[in-house]
């Protein structure tokens, strides 16, 4: 994989620790914008781990032409960036899989870099908020009592998306039970009877968004 941060600590903190893990290999780090192209040709990583939000550095503009340099390339973005329709625009870029934010702890991102190397979604729950809230848009001020918590619709969207009770509970990490817990809940709540239920629920609340693909 490469690393691509401006900042050489963080750059260098990354690096370090993910070279530590067995199944990870540092290709390189991107010193600066102009060797973006030449390192992507030349090492076509599986992974890119990269911020796009500092300045004279790498631009959304750079990140959307990565799979032109290295077509099966896919990127992790980990930034401080706390502007929503700009993190929003940066998801839809071709090849970005994942978004962190520089808060999440080691684990998380060591999941985040297992997942989306692979090319599975992986997003922080800051990001998920962000996704949930643009699907949902303003509270209704009338909310029926029967509304799901925040955590139950993360968990539908997840389950409506195909990820077994063991992925939910690794991306959001907490125990198995807990999330069989939630779902029992969202079961009864919006009386679903088969598997099914759960996607056509999503798609109905309007949780699962046509224009971004969890999953």
């Amino acid at each position: 994989m490469l690393v691509a941060d401006k900042q050489p600590l963080t750059a260098a903190g990354f690096s370090y620790f993910l070279s530590h893990e067995a199944d990870f290999e540092i290709k390189g780090e991107v010193r600066n914008r102009e060797d973006f192209a030449d390192l992507l040709t030349r090492h076509k990583p599986e992974l890119v781990v990269a911020d796009y939000n500092e300045p004279e550095y790498l631009t959304t503009e750079d990140l959307a032409e990565v799979r032109d340099h290295s077509p099966a390339t896919n990127i992790l973005i980990i930034s401080a960036d706390n502007d929503k329709p700009r993190i929003l625009e940066v998801l839809k870029l071709p090849g970005v899989c994942g978004y962190l934010t520089k808060s999440c702890s080691r684990e998380e991102i060591l999941m985040a870099v297992r997942s989306t190397s692979k090319g599975e979604r992986f997003y922080c729950h800051k990001v998920l908020d962000i996704l949930m809230e643009k699907s949902f848009g303003p509270a209704e001020a009338d909310c029926d009592p029967t509304l799901l918590t925040t955590r139950e619709t993360e968990i539908l969207k997840l389950i409506a998306t195909g990820k077994s009770t063991q992925q939910i509970a690794r991306a959001l990490h907490v125990s198995p039970h807990t999330i069989h817990s939630h779902r029992k809940s969202i079961i009864r709540k919006l009386n679903i009877k088969s598997p099914t239920e759960f996607v056509i629920q999503a798609m109905t609340l309007g949780i699962l968004s046509p224009e971004i693909k969890i999953g």
